[in-house]
């Protein structure tokens, strides 16, 4: 009682700034009307106080460098007596971000998800989005991931999200989820569950019957867990277009029509990497990885020249690098 009281205490201090509030925003992204323009509210603090109020701590969105370069302190961890809950991490705070510049204006009346461990990314895409019935499946497969399933509908409860989790597996069970929980095709579909190209092309498989003609759907962890084969191979089976999301974290991947869903075509772009950064980039990714070799050859160089100068009286040519000093 007392956590669900901080929390709507917590949802009344933000709504009440002295404006009137657009009825879109009740339970989600708030909009409010400042001199006649809407203003988005970012759902992070919010979406972290579903949690803390309720005894989970949070730590996301850590950079990797000052972490040894454990890439997956970025993602988001839930915590509880001073242990990690699960290994089903949460999206990271860029990619929170993302979800709120990909819903900007593109404002789907359903959403499926394969993969709730925890619920942030659940809890997050309703938040975002009050005017869609959001609806997540999980195996329950991963450490605690039933109690977050439990977790995430006394959230959705208490809240009065509209979401729902149902704990059943893909590709199984999608089918008769979507039919008893929408009555209808699908028009987004998030897919973060088993990070394998088999599974990720069952799942899609598994969801392509019952979505809408102009759904979206979104994949987590492509770049990191090497899916961009199966995606393609999804992305062909239907004749859509299909693009890496470079700067997000995880590097997600979507597809859908552009031509059908041009503001998600419009969403999407400052979160792929242009074809002129891609170079640049991978020279960076280069130096980085040959350091200790490119140190080695500027100082053989300087040798060489050296020599030259005692031996032949002449000036040396100096090797132009472009690669910074350390």
């Amino acid at each position: 009682m007392k956590s669900v009281l901080l929390s709507r205490l917590w949802s009344a201090a933000i709504t009440n700034q002295g404006a009137p509030v657009d009825s879109r925003g009740g339970c989600g992204t708030v909009r409010e009307i400042l001199g006649g323009r809407r203003v988005h509210m970012p759902i992070l603090n919010r979406l972290v106080s579903y949690y803390e109020t309720r005894g989970i701590g949070i730590s996301a969105g850590l950079n990797p460098l000052r972490h040894a370069n454990a890439p997956y302190v970025a993602f988001t961890w839930f915590i509880r007596d001073g242990e990690s809950l699960t290994g089903g991490l949460g999206i990271s705070l860029q990619e929170i971000y993302f979800l709120e510049c990909l819903f900007d204006r593109y404002r789907p009346k359903s959403i499926f998800i394969i993969g709730n461990s925890w619920g942030w990314s659940t809890l997050g895409l309703s938040l975002i989005n009050p005017q869609a019935r959001v609806v997540a499946i999980d195996s329950g497969h991963d450490q605690n991931s039933l109690e977050g399933l439990d977790f995430t509908n006394r959230v959705a409860h208490e809240e009065k999200l509209n979401l729902t989790v149902v704990k059943a597996s893909s590709p199984h069970d999608v089918s008769g989820v979507i039919a008893k929980e929408f009555g209808g095709p699908i028009d987004f579909a998030f897919i973060d569950g088993y990070h394998t190209e088999h599974q990720v092309g069952l799942d899609f498989a598994a969801v392509r019957p019952s979505a809408a003609a102009d759904a979206v759907y979104l994949f987590h962890d492509v770049l990191e867990f090497k899916l961009a084969p199966a995606i393609a191979r999804a992305a062909a089976s239907v004749d859509l277009p299909w693009f890496t999301l470079e700067s997000t974290t995880s590097g997600m991947g979507i597809l859908f029509d552009p031509a059908r869903q041009p503001d998600v075509a419009q969403a999407i772009t400052p979160f792929r990497a242009s074809d002129a950064a891609k170079p640049i980039m991978d020279r960076e990714v280069y130096k980085a990885k040959h350091r200790h070799r490119l140190k080695w050859r500027r100082s053989f160089d300087k040798r060489v020249g050296r020599l030259k100068i005692l031996l032949m009286g002449k000036t040396p040519v100096r090797t132009v690098s472009n690669t910074p000093r350390r």
